[in-house]
Formats: C-alpha cells, sequence, structure tokens
C-alpha cells in the first residue's frame, strides 16, 4: 500500500480538532491494520489533537491547516497557521502533579506532544507556524516480530 497523503483546512474550533481527528484516525487504521497499530496510532493522535488545540487556543489564526503523511514506516503530522512566530521551548518537563496546590491548569500541552511524538520540529516559513511530528511505525514495533 502507498502513502495515504491528507490535507484540511479548519476554522479553528474545539469542535472541527474533533472532527478531524476522528477522520485522521480513520486514515490510520486503514492504512495500518495489522495488530499492535492502534496505542501507536493513538500515541501520534494524542499529540496531534495537542498540538491543533494549542492552534485554536493560542495562534490567532484564521485558519489551522492540517497535513498527514502515512507511509509504509512512518506517520507524519503537519499543524501549519498563519501569524507571528511561535517560539517553543526547547526543553519541556511535564508539571508536578504532587505539588502544592493540586492540579496544575495547564502547562501540558507541549510535554504531551514532546512525549507522544518520536520527533517534533517547528519551522516558520513564509509567515506561517509549521508543527510538525512524526511517528515511527512498524509491525515490529508494534509488537509484532515478523515471524
Amino acid at each position: 500500500m502507498g502513502d495515504a497523503v491528507v490535507k484540511m483546512k479548519i476554522e479553528p474550533t474545539f469542535e472541527n480538532v474533533s472532527a478531524v481527528r476522528l477522520a485522521v484516525q480513520d486514515v490510520c487504521r486503514k492504512q495500518y491494520g495489522w495488530p499492535g497499530a492502534e496505542p501507536l496510532i493513538d500515541e501520534l493522535l494524542m499529540a496531534a489533537t495537542e498540538a491543533m488545540n494549542n492552534a485554536v487556543e493560542h495562534s490567532g489564526a484564521k485558519e489551522v491547516e492540517i497535513e498527514l503523511i502515512a507511509g509504509a514506516r512512518r506517520l507524519v503530522v503537519r499543524v501549519l497557521t498563519a501569524g507571528k512566530r511561535f517560539d517553543p521551548p526547547s526543553e519541556v518537563a511535564f508539571p508536578d502533579l504532587d505539588g502544592p496546590g493540586g492540579l496544575p491548569e495547564g502547562g501540558f500541552g507541549l510535554a504531551i506532544i514532546r512525549e507522544m511524538a518520536d520527533a517534533v520540529h517547528y519551522d516558520y516559513c513564509d509567515g506561517k507556524n509549521i508543527v510538525t511530528l512524526e511517528k515511527n511505525i512498524s509491525e515490529n514495533e508494534g509488537g509484532q516480530d515478523g515471524n
């Protein structure tokens, strides 16, 4: 099976993020139908959802573009927004869940993205913020040893 490529443009609302997530999930399930793929797909979907939520909440963009490339061994999601340059921190740690004051508000998004994706890249080109998430996905990594 060849690469599945999907490009979408949405108005930045959380309802649209949910719709995109379902569409991406459907494409991935068709592309990676072997046992063990589901946890890998779910990890990248969680990271992609956080990236899209961040675009909706923080970018101020009128439109969010999403690109999905589901290749034989790698799943790539790009989230593009027009606007001022976003300068993501190079290091992000999970907030202290056991600290005084209970569960902190916010601060999880970038940590979740970096934890769930195998690679995260940020670029600013032609007035667009481009967040690229990559997940290595192969039958061996999904628990199949090919025997």
